[in-house]
Parts: structure tokens; sequence; C-alpha cells
């Protein structure tokens, strides 16, 4: 309490947080990173069953029902990282662009090796193309020599985007702000789009759960 008297999410809610633009966002495979290191979240049938001990039943029920075939090792892993990222996503948006401009982003990209080994656009690979580290000699591994053209395409993209947001409080036009009527939020992968309230089924079921006040 001595550093955050309030809860950061409520001070956002009223205004209370600093005022300044945002830009938040989660990868697509946020989760895959952590059934193999850092095993930190639930993402196992007997672990999320844990977590959801002190749940009323029907939101237990809401939430795992929004992920098809779940206790599948897939849905688990879906799951486990909307607990974590995803929700605390789905608050903090709507928050904060309620005072000031915020931008939400999924980062979906990831070359053949990381498709491969399982761990897709997992947490942090965003970083990749932040830093162009798909213009090193460990990038060049990753892209395998046969993606290297999406590579630098993305690396451009995300660096253009968060310098002009550095410069400008804007991260290029075509990214609309994020408002809870429309809740854009602009994908990153080899062809960028934007797509208005994606998984709105699974930010719906969470609101009844609340984790980032647990």
């Amino acid at each position: 309490t001595e550093y955050l008297p309030v809860d950061p999410i409520q001070a956002m809610r009223t205004g209370a947080a600093h005022r300044v633009p945002l830009i938040v966002g989660t990868n697509a495979d946020e989760a895959r990173l952590f059934t193999r290191f850092l095993k930190l979240l639930p993402t196992t049938e007997r672990s999320i069953e844990r977590l959801f001990t002190q749940t009323e039943p029907d939101v237990r029920q809401r939430i795992t029902s929004v992920y098809p075939g779940y206790p599948s090792p897939a849905a688990c892993v879906r799951l486990g990282g909307d607990f974590i990222f995803g929700s605390s996503i789905w608050q903090i948006a709507p928050a904060h662009s309620k005072h000031v401009p915020t931008y939400v982003y999924r980062y979906d990209y990831a070359p053949p090796t990381l498709r491969w080994s399982g761990m897709g656009a997992t947490h942090a690979t965003e970083l990749f193309a932040v830093f162009d580290v798909y213009g090193s000699a460990v990038g060049k591994l990753l892209t395998a020599g046969v993606d290297a053209r999406s590579a630098r395409r993305v690396t451009d993209d995300v660096q253009g985007r968060w310098l002009s947001f550095a410069r400008s409080g804007v991260p290029k036009r075509d990214w609309p702000r994020y408002v809870p009527d429309e809740r854009a939020v602009l994908i990153l992968d080899r062809r960028s789009r934007v797509e208005y309230d994606p998984h709105a089924e699974r930010r719906l079921a969470w609101e009844a759960f609340a984790p980032a006040a647990h």
C-alpha cells in the first residue's frame, strides 16, 4: 500500500492514473511459454480447477464453456493465458480509454521455427520485432531461411508504429483508438488488420471473475 495505495485498474477507471496515451496488448499464444518454462500460470486441468476452488459453479461453467474442448491441453493453455493476460487487457483498455487515447494490439506473428516448436506467438515474442532481433544471426535461425521477408515486414510495421507513438502519441492513423463501444484491436501479423472485439465471448465470460482483483 505504500507504493500502490489504489488498485491500478481502479485508478484508471476514476481517472486518478497518470493520463498519458497507452499502447497495451497481448500475444496470440501467451501461455505456451509457461507450459515449458516459468510454470507460473494455470495451464492444466488440475491447476485450473484449483484456481476455481473458491469460485461459484456458474462462474466456473461460464468461463470454461467458452474454451471449446476444455479440458483438452490446447483449451487449458488458452484459458491460462486469458486468466493473466487477456482478462487484464479487457479491464485496462476500457478503464484507461475513458480518459486518454488508448490503443490495443494482439501480436499473432510467429516464424516457422516457433510454430514447429509449438510455441507460436507466445509471451514476449513481440520483442523480436520491437528490437529487430530478426535482423540478427539469431533472427535468421528463427525464420529458418523461409520467412525472412515477412519477419522484416512485421519488424518494420511494429517499429514504425512504436516510434510514431513515441513521437506523437498516435501509432499511425490506421490504428483506431480503443473505445468501449467498438473495442478496436490491431492484429499484428504478416498482414496487419483491425478486428473489433475479438474473442468477445471470452471477454464477457471473465467479467464475473475479475482476476486482477484476486
